[in-house]
């Protein structure tokens, strides 16, 4: 069929998917291709390690190996040990020397099991290491570092499920990437063999939606409602500083404070921050899950912490103990600044299956992060001007953001400068750029519009499944969520 107008492609677009009767937001869906037969004989893995080990882009890509690379992989004890054995033939295909490995244990870490049902280890896990040791990241990076020193031979390390400028901070350019293969489920995932010119395109165009933006505003059902405004100069250094990809930052301030020196960090911070004001809310964050939480927000400070069980608790803490020092280059004093809204940008992530009640790593809820059109709010000064660090370390100070709130619901509306309108980047969750004409023009010369439909939706009482938000969910989502992760309540069954 020859399709002479282009707008014509919006007839292919998945578009928003439809919600379940009665119900606005889409109806839930559960990738059921992971329940899929595992198999134990590496060369039946080849195929899929060939592809894994020639991807560029994204925190999973291992590409493009070097001739003569001498690659050295962290992985931790919950690692499969049929999946590293693939990957790193392939890598060794692709022309590396050698590939090495070296798991978290043998950088001095204890093992620990790990449960989303903890989400209140996002603070107790990451504040400690801060404050008493100086960390300024986490400790296996902190570790890495010097465990390297004394190894100048590899030329490539793969480390970490997440923070890919933070590794290499802490523990130098030589890491090249994460590794995002620790589980059969991982290597198998459609969100780590996603197409990299279509993931690029989609990231790009996040990021130059920015440009044009004068002021934002975020909602969700779960209580969310915040926002700021932006001058165009602000605009400008923001889109500049915006850009990781599978992880767009989505708030005008971290931008600023992620791409460019800390004097200009500092010139825009006080005039941006007055207008920053709402309430974040939501029941999830990298480490799990928790009771509803509303994090309410006046003059870009944390103002008061309503709920959220223990992680609510340790959270007024933090606040309370930190609130009088004032960090250098930030415009009041205390540690409780609203730092990022960032944006998930691939529409094949989901919630772990297999590992999210039993894992080696602390964040067990990483990946719910990265799917397209979730927004991760995150809180806490955080600066790498030495000023900034020196200062944290003499006071045995936290360096760094740590508490989180995901949103998988959110709407996300920029106020375009130019004309005054306002323009929908994210709708009920799902991020309207994957409807954009040349976006559905590029998935389909890659051969399947499917690309661009979500394979994992949760199901949400009161939002989009039938019951009562606050007393079904909120109160106690960890429950439901056990539920909702065999499958239980998706609308999908079909293994696809």
């Amino acid at each position: 069929m020859t399709i002479e107008n282009p707008q014509s492609l919006q007839a292919y677009a998945p578009g928003t998917p439809p919600g379940l009767d009665g119900f606005e937001y889409p109806a839930p869906r559960h990738p059921v291709y992971l329940r899929q037969e595992r198999s134990t004989d590496v060369e039946e893995l080849m195929p899929l390690a060939r592809s894994v080990a020639r991807r560029r882009y994204g925190r999973a890509a291992l590409g493009l190996t070097e001739p003569g690379d001498k690659i050295l992989v962290i992985t931790y004890p919950h690692q499969n040990e049929v999946v590293y054995q693939a990957v790193s033939r392939a890598l060794l295909e692709e022309g590396a020397s050698s590939v090495d490995r070296i798991d978290v244990t043998d950088l001095g870490m204890e093992v620990k099991t790990y449960s989303a049902a903890e989400g209140w280890r996002e603070i107790t896990d990451r504040l400690p290491p801060m404050v008493e040791s100086g960390v300024e990241f986490n400790v296996a990076a902190a570790t890495l570092k010097n465990y390297l020193q004394d190894r100048p031979g590899y030329t490539a390390v793969l480390a970490g499920e997440a923070g890919r400028r933070h590794w290499k901070r802490a523990a130098g350019q030589r890491v090249k990437n994460n590794w995002m293969y620790a589980t059969y489920e991982d290597f198998i995932s459609r969100a780590n063999s996603y197409p990299d010119e279509l993931w690029r395109t989609i990231d790009l165009k996040v990021v130059e939606s920015f440009k044009d933006a004068e002021e934002i505003r975020i909602t969700s059902p779960e209580g969310t409602d915040i926002g700021w405004k932006v001058t165009a100069e602000q605009a400008d250094l923001w889109q500049q500083g915006a850009f990781q990809s599978g992880h767009i930052i989505g708030s005008t301030i971290q931008g600023i404070r992620f791409g460019h020196p800390v004097e200009t960090f500092v010139k825009q911070a006080d005039s941006l921050y007055q207008t920053l004001n709402g309430v974040v809310a939501g029941v999830s964050n990298h480490t799990g899950y928790f009771p509803h939480i509303e994090v309410h927000i006046e003059r870009g400070q944390i103002a008061k912490i309503v709920g959220g069980g223990r992680y609510g608790e340790l959270w007024r803490e933090v606040v309370e103990k930190y609130k009088d020092y004032h960090y250098p280059g930030f415009p009041y004093p205390g540690w409780h600044y609203f730092n990022d809204a960032s944006i998930g940008t691939n529409p094949k992530s989901y919630r772990q299956i297999e590992t999210l009640w039993n894992y080696n790593d602390s964040w067990t809820n990483l990946p719910e992060r990265a799917q397209a059109g979730v927004i991760h709010f995150g809180f806490g000064a955080e600066h790498w001007d030495q000023t900034f660090l020196s200062y944290a370390k003499e006071n045995r100070l936290p360096t760094m953001h740590f508490p989180h709130v995901h949103n998988v619901f959110a709407t996300y509306k920029i106020k375009k400068r130019s004309t005054g309108e306002w323009y929908t980047l994210i709708e009920k969750g799902r991020l309207k750029i994957l409807d954009e004409p040349d976006v559905v023009r590029l998935a389909l010369t890659l051969g399947d519009i499917k690309l661009l439909e979500y394979d994992w939706i949760p199901a949400v009482p009161g939002i989009n499944y039938p019951g009562d938000y606050m007393k079904d969910y909120a109160s106690d989502p960890i429950s439901w969520i056990k539920r909702d992760q065999e499958g239980e309540f998706a609308v999908n069954r079909e293994l696809r």
